[in-house]
């Protein structure tokens, strides 16, 4: 085994780029979705009104709008508004109407979600006020409510386990870390095992078999190699972002190692099932890319799964292995969670583990 394990060691040190390529790109994912900012500023809206709206409307709408400290509408023209979204310019723009709004998205974004509960919150409380105006004699019914408001009998502080208002870009830096990661350590381990299929087609399989060397030891070697690799690249990659540019991933340093540890495991057994189901190494060469990719987008790897409304693509994510990892480490790492309460996607991710590990080994076994 420790042969086995030292030779593909060789082997990584003569050609490293296809591991250093993952690490990199891993790098530049994370930087181009979550940025490296503290999370200290507003997030832009672009907002137009509807025809039915007189200016005193829009002035009124657009002031309550800008209360939060999260989110800052600016007037735009409407073309101009929906020029920008089309072409990817932004995100989304808003479009206020007399009794509601309406959001203006070309493709699907997590913010969507944020925003639009903080707008049926403001519309919520508006037209409340404005149905009780109108129907009582008080006229100055809404004055006096703000003047209540600004002098509470009682006030209430409420805050969530992130802190203040920078926690919502700490969960898009986690979401973003953790997400693509996972993904791409999927490319670097499945690959770094791609030596098994090509000692079996040059026949050095068949010579390490018959040699002192237990098969058990062959295999172990290197599986642990693949361990090692993948587990290394994402220890290593979680510590640049944390030390290196400010990422906040908890407390819970041990609980995050172990799932990591899970994980990796897990994503090796998925390799063997993709080494045993593959003729060939082009044939796995053409299967990866596919593979990694479906269980990213599947996972939650690209965007939350929580955007995701489709019942049939939520069903097929609950046989990715991405998903739990993601739901493991977001958990220790904004929810501080320890490993009893992450039992539940930890158990999931290592009962995919084995059955992988296992079907993959049989068919290995029987195309030998």
């Amino acid at each position: 085994m420790k042969s086995v394990f030292l030779l593909q060691w060789q082997r990584f040190r003569r050609s490293p780029m296809l591991v250093l390529s993952f690490f990199v790109l891993t790098i530049i994912f994370v930087a181009f979705i979550a940025g490296f900012s503290s999370g200290d500023h507003q997030l832009t809206i672009s907002t137009f009104a509807d025809d039915s709206l007189t200016e005193e409307e829009k002035e009124a709408w657009i002031t309550t709008l800008n209360e939060s400290d999260t989110y800052e509408f600016v007037w735009v023209e409407e073309n101009a508004a929906k020029q920008s979204v089309s072409l990817g310019e932004e995100s989304l723009a808003l479009k206020l109407l007399p009794d509601d709004y309406r959001i203006v998205v070309a493709t699907e974004d997590p913010s969507r979600f944020a925003i639009e509960t903080y707008l049926q919150k403001v519309y919520r409380e508006e037209l409340r006020l404005h149905q009780l105006d109108s129907s009582l004699e008080n006229k100055e019914f809404r004055s006096d409510v703000i003047e209540y408001m600004q002098e509470p009998a009682l006030q209430v502080k409420t805050s969530a386990l992130g802190g203040d208002q920078s926690s919502s870009n700490q969960f898009e830096q986690v979401h973003a870390l953790v997400g693509m990661t996972l993904f791409f350590v999927i490319y670097t381990i499945i690959y770094s095992l791609m030596n098994v299929v090509d000692e079996k087609q040059l026949g050095t399989w068949d010579r390490l078999i018959i040699s002192p060397v237990k098969k058990w030891q062959v295999y172990l070697g290197h599986l642990a190699f693949s361990f090692v690799i993948g587990y290394l690249q994402i220890i290593l990659i979680f510590i640049l972002f944390i030390f290196g540019f400010g990422f906040d991933l908890g407390d819970r340093i041990g609980t995050i190692l172990f799932v990591i540890a899970c994980y990796t495991f897990t994503i090796v057994a998925v390799g063997i099932l993709l080494i045993g189901l593959s003729k060939s190494s082009q044939q796995l060469n053409a299967i990866i890319p596919i593979v990694a990719s479906g269980m990213a987008m599947l996972g939650g790897a690209y965007w939350p799964i929580e955007a995701v409304s489709n019942d049939i693509l939520l069903t097929l994510s609950k046989g990715m292995p991405i998903l739990y990892g993601m739901e493991a480490l977001k958990g220790a790492a904004l929810y501080d969670r320890g490993i009893v309460a992450l039992a539940e996607p930890i158990s999931f991710l290592l009962l995919i583990g084995v059955l992988c590990m296992g079907v993959g080994m049989n068919l290995i076994e029987r195309r030998g």
